[in-house]
């Protein structure tokens, strides 16, 4: 099925169907068309770190928050969304399997374009070096969810604008800088492509991947009832801007990139020895997606000296996609101790 509509109904789907999956229904693949285009956060981003909230108004866009890990993207009329929602095992068993499933299937769709492109890890497929498809995944149990682009179209100027820079400069180097580092499928091949000859494409690709016949289908009316529901949900401040807000008052910050993401840590301490409160933040990708925020509970009001062990134990019940727990244990000694 294809969906064209706003960031809430799109979103609110997302939840909605791998739900109605982990409920019994048959599997789905989704292609989403984000019209009017957004701005979507991944669900550990906080807005205020990452988007430039004045120029999303200008432009008439919105601001969104998926319910996956990953970096801020814009999304809109041509930017081809696709998503997958089926038992874990039949996606490889593990976020990074499902992943990487859906990397295949970008990958054959672009093949059938004439474009040579292969998978990047953690997320990305590639042409050439240059990122033309971003890829999440979230769980419910034994299902997941595997959520990707395909970039049609791009404008990194207009990409840039949207992002919170701190100066023209920096912004002129990253206009130049997404250049070299993003590509679409109409820059490669020198001319434009219907989106509707993409989407044809990728359900055969997507079939041959998956090895599945696809029918076509609608929702069911549970599926309608859930995902009107959940609209509210995400168009909601709540959700979208308070969920990870930044702190406030004297704090320590730091941030670092590590393979499996940028990590932006801020603490808050009640006196040398305590901690008050501390925030995690950043493009990164942890399973269950709620783990980061049970980590922050865990650590308020936690001895400076207990920071290590706390960390330690937390991660016995996680998978923190190429980030170890030495990697964050050292970013809190820095934030703590420098």
């Amino acid at each position: 099925m294809v969906e064209r509509g706003p960031q809430d109904l799109i979103l609110a789907g997302e939840e909605a169907l791998l739900e109605s999956v982990s409920r019994g229904a048959e599997p789905i693949l989704r292609f989403v068309i984000f019209d009017p285009p957004a701005v979507l956060i991944g669900y550990h981003q906080a807005v205020e770190q990452e988007v430039n909230l004045e120029a999303v108004k200008r432009l008439g866009w919105s601001v969104g928050r998926r319910p996956t890990g990953g970096g801020a993207i814009i999304m809109g009329r041509d930017q081809l969304g696709w998503e997958i929602y089926a038992p874990s095992e039949m996606l490889g068993g593990t976020p990074e399997k499902a992943i990487e499933k859906g990397a295949q299937g970008v990958i054959a769709t672009l093949k059938k374009l004439g474009i040579e492109a292969k998978f990047r890890p953690k997320n990305d497929v590639e042409v050439d070096g240059r990122k033309i498809s971003g890829i999440g995944a979230f769980s419910i149990g034994k299902f997941t969810a595997v959520t990707g682009t395909i970039l049609v179209d791009f404008d990194p100027e207009t990409m840039v604008s949207v992002l919170r820079l701190s100066s023209e400069k920096i912004r002129d180097k990253l206009i130049t800088d997404f250049r070299s580092r993003i590509t679409w499928v109409n820059r490669e091949l020198g001319k434009s492509v219907e989106m509707s000859r993409v989407i044809g494409l990728a359900r055969e690709s997507f079939e041959e991947v998956l090895g599945v016949d696809l029918v076509d289908g609608t929702y069911t009316e549970s599926e309608r009832k859930l995902i009107e529901e959940l609209r509210a949900k995400y168009a909601s401040t709540e959700w979208i801007h308070n969920l990870r807000k930044p702190l406030t008052g004297d704090l320590k910050y730091v941030e670092r990139k590590f393979p499996g993401g940028l990590v932006r840590l801020q603490v808050k301490l009640l006196n040398p020895s305590v901690i008050e409160a501390v925030l995690i933040t950043g493009d990164f990708f942890v399973e269950p997606k709620r783990a980061i925020l049970d980590l922050e509970a865990r650590l308020k009001w936690t001895r400076v000296e207990d920071v290590e062990q706390e960390i330690r134990d937390w991660y016995k019940g996680v998978k923190f996609i190429g980030i170890t727990a030495d990697d964050l244990i050292s970013l809190f000694k820095e934030v703590l101790l420098g």
